[in-house]
């Protein structure tokens, strides 16, 4: 990729001098900048880079909106492992669709060997930024879990499993009612009936956030991120980790050490809040909470019933804290803008008139040499095909974007219906465990209430029961009062039991439509990717056959540009073409 130094223009190929304005030519410091990927994203600048790779900002043209490319390292590129683990985390949050779990659109890999994916573009704030501000204010940290617990709770459900949450990993975006969470980085994401790419007890993830089982090379599921959560709830409840110290201290913390209640750092958290933290950070699995939901659910609680609580900024200025509900809450449709198609031709028409036009004032006295008549007709038949090609293009990007969003719309109002019956299900079971309480103590109570009964009954034997004297009278008294009690305890227990057989159908009635709701998704996961593999490979194919044209323009171009720089008054006006078409 090279740069014109007098009006900034990129051009591909190997070109000399800038076609626009006879200005010299240099190589870019970084050449994927002006680069198109994919017949569809201009990279515009760079915006990090991390182990796995580089991040840039692009311009989506058919969109007209901005996105995030991450291109893995090259010397990864090459890597069968590192380049699955890689392309993972499009898989993972493709399957997933949250409004809080970072949207990956495309990804694939160039003609090159550059392995992409293709994200939103997020304005905001890492969590970790805020954090080390000190402690959050309660309402605010609750916001920002609850809405991490109602992402992790989808992406449990559909059997991915972070494995790596903290709070680098956690973007708030600008621009909205209160924080609006989105998680980034699925790469170290593990999914159910996926091919291992990682040796039996490897250990993966964040010392500072690693659950017991996460550290002893144990499998892991759900529970982990729950406990991860914890650590990142208590980060910012108090403004310090649970635990602290080298890694192998570390490990052994999380192993064995129970984690100081947050209220004993910051005194103002509540007796529910702190309860609901140590049971996240609790060392057995079985212990924390069964899902995200059941998190999300304690969460909103919490929330409720502090709902009114108003906190005064380091400005001085009062806020309201409110949370954004996912269910509610829609992100601003990039697509209702208007793509910039046409922007790429219409430069190099304009061009191409102001090179017509200057032939008469390049040669006033007479006729214009005939190879430049010849080049300038070359040159437009160039920019015609390329006009055809790029409007080709256009409208097989404009069917892969449009059949994308399309299949995120359809993924996204599956996954919130699944959301509510994955509540429901959260709920269900909670009730349930009340239940089952219900019935083990109902079965106790009429186990106690028949063992005297019994003994009553084998008093009764061999007595003559036609001589009603006061110690037969007595114990037929008790014998009474034991049936009545015998008989209110197996009533408490139907009613229980009939309880319990009630909740477990509704659980029953719930996972099933849960497990088609999976299943409608994958089915429709996997059509969808079967049309857009044929709708990227076209864009891709007609991306190439735009790019060669492009550097047949520009070839074409370039004699004609040597030529009418070569007359001083013509000069400005060739350079003008330039904002011609700007």
């Amino acid at each position: 990729m090279k740069i014109c130094e007098v009006c900034g223009a990129r051009f591909r190929g190997n070109p000399t001098v800038c076609p626009l304005d006879g200005g010299e030519l240099k190589d870019l410091p970084d050449p994927l900048i002006g680069r198109t990927i994919a017949g569809r994203y201009v990279i515009r600048d760079r915006i990090g880079a991390g182990g796995m790779g580089t991040v840039y900002r692009a311009h989506q043209e058919v969109l007209g909106r901005d996105v995030a490319i991450k291109f893995l390292a090259q010397e990864l590129a090459f890597q069968p492992t590192s380049k699955t683990r890689f392309l993972r985390e499009a898989r993972a949050a493709n399957r997933i669709n949250h409004e809080h779990i970072i949207d990956i659109t495309d990804y694939g890999e160039t003609d090159d060997g550059l392995v992409y994916l293709v994200m939103e573009f997020l304005d905001g704030v890492p969590l970790n930024e805020e954090i080390a501000k000190g402690p959050m204010y309660l309402p605010r940290a609750v916001t920002i879990a609850w809405q991490m617990a109602a992402a992790l709770g989808r992406a449990h459900e559909l059997d991915v499993i972070h494995r790596d949450i903290k709070p680098d990993n956690v973007y708030l975006l600008r621009g909205h009612d209160g924080d609006f969470v989105k998680i980034l980085d699925f790469g170290l994401a593990h999914m159910k009936g996926e091919i291992r790419v990682t040796a039996t007890g490897a250990i993966f993830g964040t010392p500072e956030y690693m659950s017991p089982e996460q550290a002893r090379g144990a499998p892991v599921g759900p529970a982990a991120d729950l406990y991860a959560l914890g650590c990142v709830l208590y980060e910012m409840l108090t403004g310090e980790l649970p635990f602290r110290g080298s890694t192998p201290d570390l490990i052994l913390q999380h192993l064995r050490e129970p984690a100081t209640p947050p209220s004993q750092v910051v005194a103002t958290v509540p007796t529910a809040l702190d309860a609901l933290v140590l049971r996240l950070l609790a060392k057995s699995p079985d212990e924390r909470p069964r899902s995200a939901f059941e998190v999300a659910e304690a969460l909103r609680a919490v929330r409720e019933a502090n709902r009114r609580s108003v906190v005064v900024g380091e400005d001085s200025t009062v806020h309201q804290v409110t949370m954004i509900d996912s269910t509610e809450h829609t992100l601003p449709d990039a697509s209702d803008e208007h793509p910039s198609h046409g922007s790429l031709v219409d430069r190099w028409t304009a061009r191409l008139e102001t090179f017509q036009s200057l032939v008469r004032r390049a040669h006033p006295a007479g006729p214009a040499p005939v190879w430049l008549e010849e080049a300038l007709g070359e040159l437009a038949d160039q920019v015609s095909s390329l006009e055809h090609l790029t409007q080709d293009l256009h409208e097989r990007a404009s069917a892969a974007s449009s059949e994308e969003d399309h299949a995120r719309s359809l993924r996204m109002n599956i996954g919130r219906a699944l959301d509510a019956l994955t509540a429901d299900e959260a709920r269900v079971l909670h009730e349930l465990a009340g239940v089952e309480a219900r019935v083990e103590a109902a079965t106790r109570r009429v186990r106690e209430a028949e063992a005297p009964l019994r003994e009553g009954l084998e008093a009764l034997e061999g007595r003559e029961l036609h001589r009603l004297d006061d110690e037969a009278v007595t114990l037929l008294r008790d014998l009474g009062n034991g049936a009545t009690l015998v008989v209110d305890a197996r009533e408490g227990l139907r009613e229980a039991e009939q309880a319990e057989r009630s909740l477990r159908a509704e659980l029953d009635d719930l996972r099933f439509q849960i497990g088609q709701l999976k299943g409608r998704l994958g089915g429709l996961s996997a059509a969808s990717e079967v049309d857009l593999d044929g709708l990227r490979e076209e864009t891709k194919v007609l991306d190439r056959r735009v790019q060669r044209r492009l550097d047949e323009v520009v070839k074409r171009a370039e004699p004609i540009v040597r030529h009418f720089m070569m007359f001083p008054h013509l000069r400005d006006a060739v350079r003008r073409t330039h904002a011609q078409g700007a």
